[in-house]
């Protein structure tokens, strides 16, 4: 009877594993450095969206300016769903943004500005949406882009970087 005990909540145990351990294998594409990598070499804090997609890919990018980008693609890796820009933070105000509408992001100052052309149609044929949202938080500037994600999804995505 022990044996069967102790076997059901070895069970129980293997089979809520994967729910107690929630962490996201991220899938990077081009040949990317990955964000451990990227952590290495920057003095900022690096902070990734958990509310994201599970078949999207994300392609890193570096450049000679302290900053790295984050490129969210979907799942053919042919449309980028979201950059994400990052650098070391500095302070934020509704003058530097002044048509920009402020948004809180995990209890920070953001601001969130639509396209111009946004409800119109691209070349390709898609609806532009989406806009630019920008804030700090732990000491990163983050700066958020999107012509195929919503308002309001790009501040799901905002809310759950971390």
């Amino acid at each position: 009877m022990t044996f069967l005990i102790r076997l059901l909540v070895i069970l129980i145990t293997l089979y809520c594993y994967p729910n107690i351990i929630s962490a996201k294998a991220i899938k990077y594409n081009h040949n990317s450095k990955t964000i451990s990598e990227l952590k290495k070499e920057v003095n900022f804090t690096i902070l990734t969206p958990t509310n994201i997609p599970n078949d999207w890919t994300l392609d890193t990018k570096t450049s000679l300016s302290p900053f790295i980008t984050l490129h969210y693609m979907d799942s053919k890796d042919t449309k980028l769903m979201v950059g994400i820009n990052q650098g070391l933070g500095f302070p934020l105000t509704k003058d530097d943004f002044p048509y920009a509408q402020q948004v809180d992001i995990n209890g920070n100052k953001g601001y969130f500005q639509g396209w111009e052309e946004s409800g119109e149609v691209d070349k390709n044929g898609d609806t532009i949406t989406g806009g630019l949202l920008r804030w700090v938080q732990d000491g990163t500037y983050v700066e958020m882009s999107s012509s195929r994600l919503s308002k309001e999804r790009m501040l799901e995505i905002a809310r759950s970087m971390k």
